[in-house]
């Protein structure tokens, strides 16, 4: 596991901004090759990309963007964090780079949004790497349930309490739990609220088959918040895409493994 500290590295990059109409995106660009956009999870933002980053920016130029309402990245004007927003966000930050395409790895939430990419913008989706993602979030039992209802009301509580179950929930060592805490407590409540009714309403299954984009599905054997079954559900619908099982690793598996994460997207990008 990455310590914390190599965070810093990542925060001491200079920062850069797009300035839209209804929102500002913050982001990062470093390395050299071809580009990867990396799409982080709810709660997160381009920086948490930090365990996996040195080793792949000798190789490619990463993309690391906050989405709307995360890390640097403004509230929108109009309160919209649909999934079809935060996808119009990225494709303006590409157009702003002047990059024709990328390929797009995408985690949890950052993968719904790589998802909706790869089906209403398949020229901009060279390959597609999808982690512990979902084109329709489902549960897998009681326990998966209960979770779920935990975080709906923490939701409806405040921010710390709802950072608490999330950071608790990510990992068993204390400080990393006090990372994602910190991080997580950051955000608004308002725009996390907002973000949870978005996911619980995506939903791309349908639209799985027209994916031409080749696609490499990660899925962490211990990710306690997306089911299996979501996985099975991509790798049966998208035409052109492999799944690989990662041992020992939960829903945030780049934190987990990322030595195995950096092998499998350095192989798939490769081949």
């Amino acid at each position: 596991m990455p310590t914390i500290g190599s965070e810093l590295s990542l925060l001491a990059l200079p920062s850069h901004h797009l300035h839209g109409d209804d929102v500002r995106i913050h982001y990062h660009d470093l390395g050299e090759g071809p580009p990867v956009l990396l799409l982080h999870g709810l709660g997160s933002c381009g920086s948490d990309w930090f365990p996996i980053t040195p080793a792949l920016a000798p190789h490619h130029r990463l993309v690391l963007p906050d989405l709307r309402g995360h890390g640097q990245s403004s509230l929108p004007l109009s309160r919209d964090f649909s999934i079809n927003c935060m996808t119009r966000d990225i494709v303006g930050l590409l157009d702003h780079l002047d990059l024709a395409s990328a390929d797009v790895i995408g985690l949890s939430l950052g993968g719904c949004v790589a998802l909706q990419m790869a089906c209403t913008e398949p020229r901009r989706v060279r390959r597609l790497v999808l982690v512990n993602t979902f084109a329709r979030l489902q549960s897998n039992g009681a326990g998966m349930w209960k979770q779920r209802l935990r975080r709906v009301g923490a939701a409806l509580g405040d921010m710390d309490s709802l950072a608490e179950l999330v950071a608790s929930s990510l990992f068993a060592d204390p400080a990393f739990q006090t990372f994602v805490y910190e991080r997580f407590r950051c955000n608004d409540l308002g725009s996390m609220r907002r973000c949870m009714i978005s996911i619980a309403r995506f939903d791309l299954r349908s639209r799985l088959s027209a994916i031409s984009s080749p696609t490499l599905i990660l899925v962490g054997d211990r990710d306690a918040t997306v089911p299996r079954r979501c996985a099975d559900q991509l790798a049966s619908g998208i035409p052109n895409a492999r799944m690989q099982i990662v041992a020992d690793a939960g829903h945030a598996l780049p934190y987990d493994q990322p030595d195995e994460f950096v092998t499998a997207v350095e192989d798939f990008l490769r081949s």
